[in-house]
């Protein structure tokens, strides 16, 4: 097991604490060890999986609104302060890392709340793990597959990360210069997204996960197929699509339109007008959906502890 790769605190640029009342602690993972950050309650216990290279503090604005439930946010393999292998980014093992720290938590079941990657992930998650959903949220992703009319290579190429390399106190203004969620930028905005990097020995400001690790996961993406997921998730599946006036968002509602011929219990919300990050955007939104899932959760199966 590789310990995770070394680098410096950036508390001097943004929180690295978390939310009010929750506590962060290790999991285990498939083989791995995952960072995690636990609040308590009750009800149906909420499972955060965050998107490709980010990691758990980007929910900091969401779960606030969901205080009072049992609520857990992972940083995923590779990512924030989890270990970094070099292999295991397909799906399936990043799912299997999700039922084991459930495991570890004593949850048995409950609502897998994914975003982007962590879409695809929660739908794997639920198709490999019946038993363990109460329900799956799947914010901007999961409905699809990338690149389907593109030749592999152009697609990776597409979506190679950029290297970035910049004087910590620059990156606060590179990430709000760069964004889509400018217009709604705030101090709690970029406390969730500076975790995002580490300060490295040169001094420089660089991203926690690797080019490499990056386009591991990129490839575990190339190869899933929603087609045959989500056909074998058996709890209701509340999808989230963000839409704006693009191609993207296009093809994005197309999946949509797809995806709920193929679920068995099939709940969709298209949010107009939604950058991709809207849990940062629109954290009230978000976290509005989670609590009918959890609350519609709990009704049918009977009220849970976590």
């Amino acid at each position: 097991m590789r310990r995770p790769d070394r680098g410096h605190d950036l508390s001097a640029l943004g929180s690295g604490t978390p939310v009010a009342g929750g506590r962060d602690l290790s999991l285990p993972g498939s083989g791995v060890r995952l960072a995690a950050t636990r609040w308590a309650g009750t009800g149906a216990p909420v499972l955060l999986l965050h998107g490709l290279a980010s990691q758990r503090r980007f929910w900091n604005l969401v779960v606030p609104d969901l205080a009072g439930r049992p609520v857990c946010a992972l940083d995923q393999r590779g990512h924030g302060d989890s270990d970094k292998p070099d292999e295991g980014y397909d799906l399936s093992t990043v799912a299997a890392d999700a039922a084991t720290a459930m495991d570890a938590l004593g949850w048995s079941r409950a609502v897998i709340v994914g975003h982007s990657w962590g879409a695809a992930v929660a739908t794997t998650f639920a198709a490999e793990h019946p038993e363990r959903v109460l329900a799956v949220v799947a914010i901007d992703g999961g409905l699809g597959e990338l690149g389907e009319d593109e030749p592999r290579e152009e697609v990776r190429r597409r979506l190679e990360p950029p290297r970035v390399a910049v004087r910590p106190e620059e990156l606060p203004g590179l990430l709000r210069e760069n964004s889509e969620l400018k217009p709604w930028w705030s101090q709690a905005v970029e406390d969730a997204k500076l975790p995002l990097f580490e300060v490295c020995d040169d001094g420089l400001a660089r991203a926690r996960l690797t080019f490499e690790r990056h386009m591991m996961v990129v490839d575990g993406l190339l190869d899933y197929s929603a087609r045959d997921a989500l056909p074998k998730i058996t709890a209701p599946y509340w999808a989230v699509v963000a839409l704006r006036e693009d191609d993207w968002s296009q093809a994005k509602e197309a999946a949509r339109r797809r995806a709920l011929a193929l679920l068995a219990r099939p709940r969709a919300f298209s949010l107009h007008g939604a950058v991709h990050d809207v849990p940062l955007q629109w954290p009230a939104v978000i976290a509005g959906v989670v609590r009918a899932a959890a609350d519609e959760a709990a009704t049918g199966a009977g009220e849970g502890r976590g």
